[in-house]
């Protein structure tokens, strides 16, 4: 089976938004070539002003597996989030047209739109094009699934979280189910999933897609459901330092008139797979938020830094360290198409460099991601059967 992965994100490529009933035809499978694999067109370091903000590259070995593949224009990824800004620069030509979900609202607003469109500028921004950031698999292609927001999500009262849980959850399922149709060959969740969210889940792996959820932001010692439970790769989330992620503890509002205090880190125990850098990171953002702004001069502002398009030192969770697994199962799959999904999920651990006890450890999982090890494992790794 040819390789290709749908990134649910926000395309650059146009404005264009693809709903159930009107979407556009995308290639079979049979028509994906078996030659679409191809070394990066970046020799050495890329020409994006702001790499030099982009310290993972050199933690996980990037620039190396680049010699091996930066992915194939043909390797579709699949993103699930809340919106995307489809006229970023940074991610113009490696974005499809966008699926929304149907009954949501999709309002063209920061909030909605910052979360998807920093996921898959991690993913799949252009490197070499000189401006902004290089993506992780930036010769892989992105299709975009927006889940959008509904009026429940606002009201924050315990019944109408209740039903908000249950209702985006289904369409969710609608979603992923859609991208799994169209060939996705891997999708991001960079969210906490909702139970009613199982029977996507369940329909992407049967139908051998690898699915990367985020482990979560709350210290505990167990991942966000489905990890542990279902069989998807969970990543957890590492500083600059490969320290996992804990923040000290503060008082958040949980409903209206109600709080409480939490300690925010990256979930972990039974169920976590590996983890990636999620500290630290300079982002794609929708304009909305610094049109004002200079396009190569940061300006200090309540989140981090900030210019034009892009934003540094937000306080990312793991769902930033999601998208780094899914662009490296992207350009495994773009090199090897014919290995299953349990043997992806097995070539990320095992690549992975230890950092906490020998082998698999409850903080760390196999370890922190290394995309030239994995990419060597993927080259001489046996057929699936």
């Amino acid at each position: 089976m040819k390789c290709r992965a749908f990134v649910l994100l926000i395309s650059a490529a146009g404005s264009l938004s693809v709903h159930a009933s009107s979407r556009p035809r995308l290639p079979s499978a049979s028509m994906v070539p078996a030659t679409a694999t191809r070394p990066s067109p970046v020799v050495g370091r890329p020409n994006d002003p702001l790499f030099g903000t982009q310290y993972y590259f050199e933690t996980m070995n990037v620039l190396e597996a680049w010699r091996i593949t930066a992915g194939s224009p043909t390797c579709l990824v699949g993103v699930l989030d809340t919106g995307f800004d489809l006229k970023h620069p940074d991610l113009r030509g490696n974005l499809l047209p966008e699926y929304q979900a149907e009954g949501m609202e999709h309002p063209d607003s920061w909030p909605v739109k910052h979360h998807g469109t920093a996921v898959a500028g991690l993913i799949a921004a252009k490197a070499n094009n000189g401006i902004g950031l290089a993506g992780l698999a930036p010769e892989c292609r992105i299709l975009p699934a927006a889940y959008g927001t509904h009026a429940l999500f606002r009201e924050r009262t315990p019944e109408a979280s209740r039903q908000w849980n249950i209702l985006v959850g289904q369409k969710q399922a609608q979603a992923m189910r859609y991208l799994v149709d169209k060939g996705c060959r891997v999708i991001n969740c960079s969210f906490t999933p909702a139970l009613s969210l199982k029977a996507g889940f369940e329909y992407a792996i049967a139908h051998d897609v690898v699915v990367v959820v985020a482990s979560g932001n709350v210290n505990s010692h167990r991942p966000a459901w489905p990890a542990g439970v279902l069989d998807v790769l969970c990543v957890g989330g590492v500083d600059q330092n490969d320290q996992r992620w804990v923040d000290p503890p503060k008082e958040v509002e949980v409903a209206k008139g109600q709080k409480k205090t939490i300690t925010q880190g990256s979930a972990y125990g039974i169920g976590l797979n590996v983890v990636a850098p999620m500290r630290g990171l300079a982002v794609c953002t929708p304009r909305h938020f610094n049109d004002h702004l200079l396009d190569d001069q940061w300006k200090e502002v309540p989140l981090g830094k900030a210019m034009r398009w892009y934003l540094h030192g937000e306080k990312g969770g793991t769902s930033y360290a999601t998208p780094m697994a899914t662009a490296l199962v992207a350009l495994i799959r773009s090199l090897r198409p014919d290995l299953d999904y349990r043997q992806v999920i097995k070539i990320v651990e095992q690549g992975a460099d230890d950092l906490g006890e020998k082998g698999w450890d409850k903080y760390t999982g196999w370890g922190r991601i290394n995309f030239a090890k994995s990419l060597k494992l993927a080259q001489s790794w046996p057929k699936a059967r």
